[in-house]
């Protein structure tokens, strides 16, 4: 059984609640939510010998390094590390990434190696846990296809990729 209240509310009473309702409103949903994108790292593959065959470099979302086929890392003190973004949203904010097409990077000896973008973390889609002024951080990975030593010559190898954050 349900019951029906009415409640009748003079004009003064009236006003004092929609103030009411619009000051809670103007404190718990942001007028203006800010998204903003911070590059904080840029992907790097670190040094490595392609070999006769060539292979990959794969760098995860968490910054570790793995090689395919007859690639060999090294260690000279070139540092490998995931491409890092912040993000500076209302916390909660949901965030997915788009992912742009794979890209050719240019050696300055000449030669070219495909770049692939690998996952994220945190994993695609989510939620915003910090607010500002603070920032969620997003870890990028990838992956860099690489051909023999003698179609790839030491150098550095240089492009652009484009990755799209979408809110909501």
């Amino acid at each position: 059984m349900s019951s029906l209240h009415r409640i009748q509310i003079s004009g003064i009473q009236f006003i004092r609640i929609i103030c009411y309702v619009i000051f809670l409103f103007s404190f718990s949903i942001p007028a203006h939510a800010q998204f903003k994108i911070f590059p904080v790292q840029n992907i790097s593959f670190g040094a490595f010998y392609p070999g006769s065959n060539g292979g990959s470099v794969i760098i995860s979302a968490n910054g570790t390094r793995s090689v395919t086929g007859t690639v060999v890392p090294l260690n000279l003190g070139i540092q490998f590390c995931q491409a890092i973004f912040d993000i500076e949203a209302p916390q909660g904010t949901i965030v997915s990434i788009l992912n742009g097409s794979d890209i050719v990077l240019s050696g300055s000896n000449g030669g070219s190696m495909s770049f692939h973008i690998g996952n994220s973390q945190p994993a695609n889609p989510f939620s915003t846990s910090q607010s500002p002024p603070a920032r969620t951080p997003v870890n990028i990975g990838g992956t860099l296809s690489v051909g023999s030593a003698m179609t790839n010559p030491a150098g550095s190898y240089t492009g652009t990729f484009a990755i799209t954050f979408n809110w909501q």
